[in-house]
C-alpha cells in the first residue's frame, strides 16, 4: 500500500472514531438525562407524601435575556401553561441591533400578567472585569442609565428593577442606583437601599444553569426564614432536557403546596 493511501486510511480510521466518540457522548448524555430525571421524580414523589413547607410567595427571577429563540418561547408556553409569573433581566446591548420579533416579546408582555422585566447590565461583563463591581459610581450609573433609555427607546418599557450581572455589586452600585429613582427593587443587592432589595435565601439551580429538585426541596425544608418569600433564580438559556424537567418539578411543587407566585411590587401585599 502506497504512503499516500495508507495516509488516507489512517485519516478515515481517526473520522469514524472521532464520529464513534460523539455518538457514545451523545448516548451517555441522553442515559445520564434519563438517570437524572428519574431521581428528580422520584425525590417529587415521596416530597408531595410529606408536604411540610410553608406557603412561600415566590418570585422567579431569570437571568440573560437577549432575543426571543426557541427556549424563551418555551418558557412562555410554560409560563402561561402553568400560570406563572417571571422576573426577566433583559442585557441591554441585546437591543442594539433591533429584533423585530424580540422587541415585540417585551412590549407585548410588559405590564401583563406573567412577566416583570429589569435591568441586568448593559455588558454583561464577568469576572475578573465584573459590570458593577469594584467601578467608580459614576461608570456604574451610567451603564445602569444605558440600559434603562435602550429599553425604553425600543419598547416603550419603564425598567423599575435592577439585577446585576452575576449579582456582583459594591457600595458603588447602591450609590448609583439611589440617583435613579424609577429603579424601585434590586434582586440581591445591598442593605440601606433606599428602594427594595429582594433578598436571597435559597438556589433552585445546583449550579448555574441547572435547576435540580432534590437539591431545591432539601433547602426548603431546611430554610429557617419568616419573610414567606423566596426569590429563585434561573437561566432558561442554558437549560436542556433534564433542567427544564426539573424546573417544572419545582413548579408542580410549589403549585401543590399553595405557594403563589408574584412579582416585586407584591411583596407586601397580603395573601389573599
Amino acid at each position: 500500500m502506497s504512503d499516500c493511501r495508507i495516509r488516507k486510511f489512517t485519516a478515515m480510521k481517526e473520522i469514524n472514531k472521532s464520529k464513534r466518540n460523539l455518538v457514545l457522548a451523545e448516548f451517555l448524555r441522553i442515559i445520564n438525562s434519563f438517570f437524572g430525571c428519574l431521581s428528580g421524580y422520584m425525590t417529587y414523589l415521596e416530597a408531595v407524601k410529606c408536604i411540610d413547607v410553608p406557603q412561600y410567595k415566590i418570585i422567579f427571577k431569570f437571568d440573560d435575556l437577549v432575543n426571543c429563540n426557541k427556549k424563551v418561547l418555551k418558557l412562555d408556553k410554560l409560563v402561561k401553561y402553568y400560570d406563572l409569573k417571571v422576573c426577566w433581566g433583559i442585557i441591554g446591548n441585546s437591543l442594539e441591533n433591533v429584533n423585530r420579533d424580540y422587541i415585540e416579546f417585551i412590549k407585548n408582555n410588559s405590564g401583563g400578567n406573567y412577566y416583570h422585566f429589569f435591568n441586568h447590565g448593559y455588558y454583561h461583563l464577568q469576572g475578573p472585569e465584573y459590570e458593577f463591581f469594584n467601578k467608580p459610581e459614576e461608570e456604574q450609573e451610567v451603564l445602569i442609565r444605558k440600559t434603562q433609555d435602550i429599553v425604553r427607546d425600543n419598547t416603550g418599557v419603564v425598567l423599575d428593577s435592577f439585577g446585576a450581572p452575576c449579582n456582583h455589586v459594591d457600595d458603588n452600585t447602591r450609590i448609583a442606583l439611589e440617583s435613579i429613582t424609577e429603579i424601585k427593587y434590586w434582586f440581591y443587592g445591598k442593605e440601606n437601599y433606599n428602594s427594595f432589595n429582594i433578598k436571597r435565601l435559597i438556589d433552585m439551580e445546583i449550579s448555574v444553569g441547572k435547576p435540580n429538585f432534590k437539591f431545591f426541596i432539601n433547602r426548603l425544608r431546611s430554610l429557617k426564614d419568616d419573610t414567606g418569600v423566596l426569590t429563585l433564580q434561573g437561566h432558561p438559556y442554558m437549560w436542556g432536557l433534564e433542567q427544564w424537567f426539573n424546573f417544572k418539578l419545582i413548579v408542580l411543587f410549589l403549585k401543590r403546596v399553595g405557594c403563589k407566585f408574584i412579582f416585586p411590587n407584591e411583596v407586601g401585599e397580603i395573601n389573599d
